[in-house]
């Protein structure tokens, strides 16, 4: 998918979705990397992630490319297993120094829209409750996502998960 923004007529800036290669990986988790939020385990456990993704089996992993850059985002959603129609977005990211510019939001958009049109009921989206996640989960419920669980000590003492949902 080629999109170009547009302001006051005149193309900005040139951006584009695809499915993402094996040598986009690196890029992927160095924009993770950034954040600064993921600790070393999360961060060993994205290659892994990404080389077990199977589109046979549904899953997705898409890259958004902004301009010069050729990782400026990107978003893995499976389906969820032993479920009608449920899915699970595994990772989103969007690099810090595109942050805010919409990428994080085209790239749900994207996924929700794929998800729709393969008939999915739900989709899913885990993260942590600590300060560092508050603007990933203040993101979700802006694009609608309602928080439906909270498991306290999930990730460790004091690091309990909340769990999104939007029905499609």
């Amino acid at each position: 998918m080629d999109l170009a923004d547009t302001h006051g007529g005149a193309v900005a800036v040139r951006s584009q979705m695809r499915p993402a290669k094996p040598n986009d990986y690196a890029a992927m988790v160095d924009l993770c990397a950034s954040s600064k939020v993921f600790n070393d385990a999360e961060l060993d456990s994205l290659l892994l992630d990404f080389a077990a993704c199977d589109p046979l089996s549904g899953d997705r992993l898409i890259v958004h490319q902004q301009g010069r850059m050729a990782v400026s985002g990107f978003i893995q959603y499976s389906p969820a297993p032993i479920t009608d129609g449920s899915w699970y977005i595994y990772w989103i990211a969007v690099a810090k120094t595109a942050q805010g510019a919409g990428i994080g939001a085209a790239l749900i958009a994207y996924a929700e829209a794929d998800l729709r049109a393969s008939r999915a009921r739900q989709i899913l989206i885990e993260t942590s409750a600590k300060p560092d996640f508050t603007t990933a989960r203040n993101f979700y419920l802006g694009r609608g996502y309602q928080l439906v669980a909270c498991i306290p000590d999930y990730y460790a003492m004091g690091d309990d998960k909340c769990v999104f949902c939007k029905k499609l």
